[in-house]
């Protein structure tokens, strides 16, 4: 017992009498050294049988346990390997082979083009650069100087010209001052650019053709086009067809799959679907079901025997008598309550069953889906255990889908649907796959950021343009350039009111420019299958013409979208630059596009039919 509570009792009776009843008396079993200098204090001789049978005691070591410690385990698995995907739902969409490429760079892929001032000058500089080097090696770098001229004239550098601004292509207002410098410094000084990709990248010809020039020797282009083509490709990955992307605007997510066999067989492969990956992180999770036709219990491999692992941990409870545990975590600062599930688990992990786990290694390669048939365990006394993945262990526990632990498993079909006792197990539904993905990239800041908001006074649904590519290429803020380019947003001046002056009616006021108003339609006449439509504002200096928007997400590719894809919440859209080295030492680069979460409601302070003093 413990000494102050039993010093209190025999001093102050009375005292101690009052805290009894919430006292716990505390037990425990003390070392005490005989030894002034405490040097024997600590040790634990073989000597003392006795002192070792009162630790083994205190540890349960006593308690008999009719198993014994896992000594060498094999696994029993089938492994197959993806070959193709595709970039949509439809049962006849084109396989493409996925031959040295990270999935996702291909899933993620946009179409480039050279839209802004400075790609556009790029090309042109490297096509002249081509050009120059390859008479020289040709001894015709006499020829250089006419025939870049003769290019220029032909493919002239042109600035940029917005789709509302068509009427008015002269007025240098329409383009923002800092592309219009750039513009003007380099206007005449090299070959355009998107002419040429027009021309020779996306028509596949062996070189530039026009009737402004005929050079003597133009020919000679074929071999610098080939090589700009080559340099072009190898700048970004792009999808294999323009018009063929795995993007849904609709649902703001990729759509598309991974297959066993980029060749039709019957009854021996597999499909893995992926309907909603928009995070930017492909993983496990990102692949909804599976349709699988193969029989995994044929072709079963068996690996090497292995030496299970006791599963560690930072600050894991020792098993050994005088060590003590790191203090990288602290198990008793967790505030854990009764519905925290998750936290429960880690600690009763921790500080509970930490040393009944062990890990054996999978080796699995990208792409790889792995069924794995049965386990084997030896342990120390000799006894082997067979460890069976079917319906009688493990994966069912219970006839509701939704309260079976099963991590990592990819169905094929909907945990919500009616499945007869015979169907709750089937052997092909419980494969691991390891999606041939990166678990790193560099990601640059986002070239383009849409922000979804829901204005429930105004009951519509706003996409605002946040970041925005000027003509130039650089990413400024969408209202900045709107307010630049639309002159018009400002409100009209209005004369200084007096005290009997009349209340004007407005029918409607005025948001920013870069908010893009989303107006909801039926589809097919049904009252609950709603997509919202983009939308435009009006200018306010009396033309009455459409507030166009700047960014290409809202003028070109979300034109669309479901209703119930825009949460309460929002959504953020975004256009980043993305850069992976690849298992082959490789480097691959794309532009891609990732839906985050947003930030809440908004409030636009759109009005109608109201009286301004």
């Amino acid at each position: 017992m413990s000494l102050y509570f039993k010093l209190l009792k025999e001093k102050y009776p009375s005292i101690a009498d009052r805290i009894a009843l919430n006292y716990t008396p505390q037990f425990r079993i003390e070392g005490r050294s005989r030894n002034p200098n405490n040097t024997d204090a600590l040790s634990m001789r073989t000597a003392d049988p006795l002192w070792m049978l009162g630790r083994q005691w205190q540890f349960g070591e006593f308690k008999g346990e009719d198993n014994g410690s896992p000594i060498q385990v094999q696994s029993f698995y089938r492994k197959e390997k993806v070959e193709a995907y595709s970039k949509s739902k439809l049962a006849n969409a084109t396989l493409h082979k996925l031959d040295g490429f990270p999935l996702e760079a291909k899933i993620e892929s946009i179409s480039i083009r050279p839209i802004d001032l400075r790609s556009r000058v790029r090309i042109g500089q490297q096509y002249e650069r081509l050009i120059k080097q390859y008479l020289l090696q040709e001894n015709q770098s006499e020829n250089a100087e006419q025939l870049i001229a003769d290019l220029r004239d032909a493919f002239p550098l042109q600035r940029e010209v917005w789709k509302d601004q068509e009427e008015d292509i002269q007025n240098e207002a329409k383009i923002d001052t800092k592309s219009l410098r750039f513009f003007k410094l380099m206007q005449g000084k090299v070959v355009g650019g998107q002419q040429l990709y027009e021309e020779i990248i996306s028509t596949n010809q062996q070189y530039p053709k026009s009737s402004k020039y005929s050079p003597t020797h133009f020919k000679v282009l074929a071999t610098p086009t080939a090589q700009l083509k080559a340099w072009y490709n190898n700048l970004f990955i792009q999808p294999e067809e323009a018009t063929e992307e795995a993007w849904n605007a609709h649902q703001l997510a990729y759509e598309f799959k991974v297959h066993h066999k980029i060749s039709e067989e019957t009854n021996s492969g597999f499909t893995i679907n992926a309907p909603d990956y928009q995070s930017g992180h492909l993983d496990w999770y990102s692949f909804d079901n599976a349709d699988v036709t193969l029989n995994p219990k044929s072709n079963i491999l068996a690996s090497e025997k292995h030496f299970p692992v006791n599963v560690s941990f930072a600050s894991m409870p020792d098993k050994r008598l005088f060590s003590f545990e790191d203090s990288k975590i602290d198990l008793s600062l967790m505030d854990v309550s009764a519905s925290d599930l998750l936290k429960l688990m880690i600690l009763d992990f921790s500080l509970v069953s930490g040393s009944d786990w062990y890990t054996i290694p999978l080796e699995m390669e990208l792409g790889e889906a792995c069924w794995i048939d049965r386990i084997e365990v030896e342990d120390v006394f000799g006894v082997k255990t067979v460890v069976k993945n079917d319906s009688t262990k493990g994966a069912i526990l219970n006839n509701d889908a939704l309260k079976i632990w099963d991590l990592f498993k990819i169905r094929d079909f909907d945990a919500l649907s009616d499945r007869t006792e015979d169907e709750l197990y089937r052997d092909e539904e419980h494969f691991l796959f390891l999606a041939p993905a990166s678990t790193f990239r560099i990601e640059s800041k986002p070239l383009e950021e849409l922000f979804f908001i829901r204005d429930e006074y105004s009951n519509m649904v706003w996409a605002i343009e946040k970041r925005i590519p000027n003509a130039l290429g650089k990413v400024v803020e969408g209202f900045d350039l709107h307010l630049e380019l639309h002159e018009f947003f400002q409100a009209p001046d209005t004369e200084e009111g007096t005290a009997d002056s009349i209340s004007q009616f407005r029918l409607a006021n005025t948001v920013p420019s870069n908010w893009i108003p989303y107006l909801p339609s039926y589809i097919k006449g049904d009252a609950n299958d709603v997509e919202l439509r983009r939308a435009y504002m009006l200018r306010n200096d009396n033309t009455l013409k459409d507030i166009q928007p700047l960014s290409f997400l809202a003028k070109e590719d979300i034109l669309r979208v479901r209703e119930e894809a825009i949460p309460k919440a929002g959504v953020r859209v975004q256009i980043t630059n993305q850069r992976i080295r690849w298992t082959d030492g490789k480097t691959h680069v794309w532009k891609g596009r990732k839906v985050l979460t947003g930030k809440g409601e908004g409030n636009s302070g759109l009005r109608f039919d109201y009286l301004e003093d």
